[in-house]
C-alpha cells in the first residue's frame, strides 16, 4: 500500500511540474491603419513545440518548430491574404493552443482561442505513467491494446478532473502496445515495446 502511495505521489508530482512550467503564449494584434498584422510570443520554459498558420482548407501557410528553451516573438503581415477565417496553432508536450483569427477587408480580429491539455505519459523501468488534467471533466476513454489488436486494457472517466494511470508492462508478453486515449473528439496514442 505504501508503494502505491508513494507511486502516486510521485507522478502527481511530476504532473504539476510540467504544468507549472508550462509555455506562455501571448497573441495581439498591431493597431496601425492599413496594416493587418499579428504579433505572436512564445517563452518555451519546458519543451519543444510547433507553430503553424493554417486556412480555411487545412492548408499550411507557414511552419516552425521551436525549440525548448527559447523565447520565439514573430510578426505575421497578413495584408496579402484573402478574406476569411485562419487558424494559428501551438503544440507542445503538454498542450495544444489555437487560435482562430479572420480577416476581413477593414482589418484582423482574433474570434477565439481555444486550448486542449494533452496527455503526459512517462516511461520508467518497464511502466508508463499518465496524468491527465481533463478541465472539462467530459468522458475519457483509456484502452491499452497489444499487436494482435487485442483489447488488454479498457477505463472509462466520468466527471473527473485529473486523470492518473499507471501501467506495469514489467511482465507483459514481448510485443508492441498502444496506449490511446480518448478525450471528447481527440485521440491520444503512446507505444510502448516489450523485449
Amino acid at each position: 500500500m505504501k508503494t502505491i502511495k508513494k507511486l502516486t505521489l510521485s507522478t502527481a508530482f511530476l504532473f504539476i511540474t510540467a504544468f507549472g512550467m508550462a509555455n506562455k503564449i501571448d497573441l495581439r494584434i498591431v493597431k496601425d491603419e492599413d496594416s493587418k498584422t499579428l504579433v505572436f510570443r512564445y517563452d518555451n520554459l519546458s519543451t519543444d513545440a510547433t507553430l503553424k498558420f493554417i486556412d480555411e482548407q487545412g492548408n499550411v501557410i507557414f511552419a516552425e518548430a521551436l525549440e525548448d528553451k527559447t523565447e520565439y516573438l514573430k510578426r505575421f503581415n497578413l495584408n496579402s491574404l484573402e478574406t476569411g477565417t485562419y487558424f494559428l496553432e501551438v503544440e507542445d508536450a503538454v498542450k495544444e493552443t489555437e487560435y482562430t483569427i479572420l480577416v476581413e477587408d477593414s482589418g484582423i480580429s482574433i474570434e477565439n482561442k481555444l486550448e486542449k491539455n494533452k496527455p503526459v505519459f512517462r516511461k520508467k523501468d518497464g511502466m508508463v505513467y499518465l496524468n491527465l488534467l481533463n478541465l472539462s471533466k467530459k468522458e475519457v476513454e483509456i484502452k491499452v491494446i497489444d499487436n494482435n489488436d487485442r483489447v488488454v486494457y479498457n477505463q472509462v472517466f466520468k466527471n473527473e478532473g485529473l486523470i492518473e494511470k499507471a501501467f506495469n508492462f514489467k511482465n507483459a508478453y514481448s510485443g508492441r502496445y498502444n496506449i490511446i486515449v480518448k478525450n471528447f473528439n481527440d485521440k491520444y496514442f503512446e507505444e510502448m515495446i516489450v523485449d
